[in-house]
């Protein structure tokens, strides 16, 4: 047996004897699997544990979800962040709910938000196909695994380089009787709790005698740095109304817009939706999504008049009974610690 394929299993072994226990794991059907991949996108594990979990609960299955209001789905998401994520959920369950489970890898890439790591990750791990998956955990293995380095003219080439080797990977194991699943699991596993970016634990890793970069001592070399990120500075200009009764008017963010679906501060100046509102002051928050850096420049005014807006509503201030995103929530606690804001027992609204 080869020192490659010796390698492959006792990365096996590995995994069945120090995986993790994760609930998606406990019944990976293609239904949850594909949840927990689009949950686990740019998202800690154990931040998603307990929103998969809640979420699963809700929507056991494809047709619920499919079938649900697009603002239930918001509301059990919001806190995840990158909200088009449970957007192009909604929209898959709707699209497989009508035209059936995919059966291969051309038919998840034409579900929204599906590309094709999440793609080999459903197929892989619930059905046991061969097909290769790429994360950054995995990139990490395999870059250090071959010594795979990033030229900056061959971008897409280091990329393929990996996807490959990732290819080799699973195949190889499957023709050797190790499952996909366990295959593709253990070298997510292993980037996650052993081959880490920073004091990778290599004297216990299972495929310690085929890493290129142990054998050299170049571990920390790889994978090689990304270029440097290229942020976005972006200043958002909101008014938060508050009620004489503590409760903060909100509204709906429309399609096409950035949250849509989501619920938060007016963009419109009060003074030109209501009469007399009074302005308290002003807050600022600042927060980063991606490749933006948000400052959130907020005037708070109180409003003496009762509003009925159909695009409007006035929700409790701690715990919004509309789906709304971090931004929001960071806004409103400045706000209410700022201007020592209560809410009253009593009136909804003014």
């Amino acid at each position: 047996m080869s020192k490659f394929l010796i390698s492959l299993n006792q990365l096996e072994q590995w995994f069945q004897n120090k995986k993790r226990i994760l609930p998606w794991r406990d019944d990976p059907t293609p239904y949850r699997v594909w949840i927990s991949e689009i949950m686990l996108q740019q998202t800690q594990v154990v931040a998603v544990i307990p929103y998969f979990e809640k979420f699963i609960s809700h929507f056991p299955h494809v047709k619920d979800l499919a079938l649900a209001p697009l603002e239930d789905v918001l509301k059990l998401w919001a806190g995840l962040g990158y909200y088009s994520r449970a957007r192009n959920l909604h929209r898959g369950a709707q699209k497989i709910f009508q035209e059936g489970l995919p059966a291969n890898r051309e038919q998840w890439l034409e579900i929204p938000g599906v590309g094709p790591y999440t793609a080999g990750a459903i197929l892989s791990i619930s059905a046991n196909l061969p097909e290769p998956i790429l994360d950054a955990n995995v990139e990490r293995v395999l870059s250090r695994v071959r010594r795979v380095r990033r030229v900056a003219s061959e971008r897409y080439e280091y990329k393929g380089r990996l996807w490959r080797l990732a290819r080799i990977f699973v195949e190889t194991g499957f023709q050797a009787g190790i499952l996909p699943s366990r295959m593709n699991q253990g070298l997510m596993e292993l980037g996650a709790t052993l081959c880490t970016p920073k004091k990778p634990r290599c004297e216990i890793c299972p495929l310690q005698e085929i890493c290129r970069a142990f054998l050299t001592g170049e571990q920390n070399f790889f994978p090689p740095k990304k270029p440097s990120k290229i942020w976005i500075s972006v200043e958002e200009n909101l008014h938060c109304v508050i009620s004489v009764s503590g409760k903060v008017l909100l509204e709906q963010r429309k399609g096409g817009q950035w949250r849509a679906g989501l619920w938060d501060l007016l963009v419109k100046n009060p003074q030109k939706l209501f009469s007399q509102p009074q302005l308290l002051g002003k807050v600022e928050t600042r927060h980063t999504v991606t490749r933006h850096k948000i400052q959130r420049l907020t005037q708070v005014w109180r409003l003496s008049e009762p509003v009925i807006e159909s695009e409007m509503r006035w929700v409790t201030m701690s715990e919004p009974e509309v789906p709304v995103g971090s931004a929001l929530k960071k806004t409103l606690a400045a706000v209410s610690s700022h201007y020592k804001i209560g809410e009253r027992s009593g009136e909804d609204s003014v």
